[in-house]
């Protein structure tokens, strides 16, 4: 529930921001699951939710800007729930509906082992890829993103694989 508050937060702040700054603000949610290694359970699932904004673009082709995310998967209480922010770049050709995009990002990382052990919050560091394909004018589908995030001094590691959906603001 907090979450969708968030979510429709950010959605009414986007309606008092000039369409002037030229610049493209998406908000997006996935379904999530993940590899992990050392982390008391071979795959968990849960969501994926975010914002990103485009700022610019090279040849009108190349776009950047950044990304804040969070990740929140568990199975059989083991949790692991990530925040972080970083750069992006997306690519999108004219010619066709997509839009892929890479990305380094920052943050922390909380998780357990399982029922009845603590949690750690730890850095946390993540290479993202994917594709958004457009299926209407604000409206993308997330075929695949997949991220490669690791916690640092900690053997916990995890490759996730998400799909979903992108609103464009503007």
């Amino acid at each position: 529930m907090k979450y969708l508050r968030t979510i429709l937060l950010v959605l009414a702040a986007t309606l008092f921001v000039p369409s002037a700054l030229h610049a493209q603000l998406a908000i997006y949610g996935a379904g999530t699951g993940a590899s992990l290694s050392n982390a008391g359970t071979s795959w968990a699932y849960g969501g994926l939710a975010g914002v990103y904004k485009q700022t610019g673009h090279v040849a009108s082709i190349v776009n950047f800007g950044g990304d804040l995310r969070g990740t929140f998967i568990s199975r059989d209480g083991f949790h692991y729930y990530t925040g972080a922010i970083g750069p992006r770049l997306a690519i999108k050709p004219h010619v066709i509906p997509i839009d892929p995009y890479i990305e380094g990002l920052v943050g922390v990382a909380s998780y357990n082992s399982g029922n009845g052990t603590s949690s750690g919050t730890h850095f946390n560091y993540q290479i993202v890829g994917g594709i958004d394909v457009t299926i209407f004018p604000h409206l993308d589908w997330r075929a695949i993103d997949v991220a490669y995030s690791g916690v640092a001094e900690q053997s916990v590691k995890a490759v996730t694989f998400s799909t979903g959906l992108v609103l464009r603001i503007w």
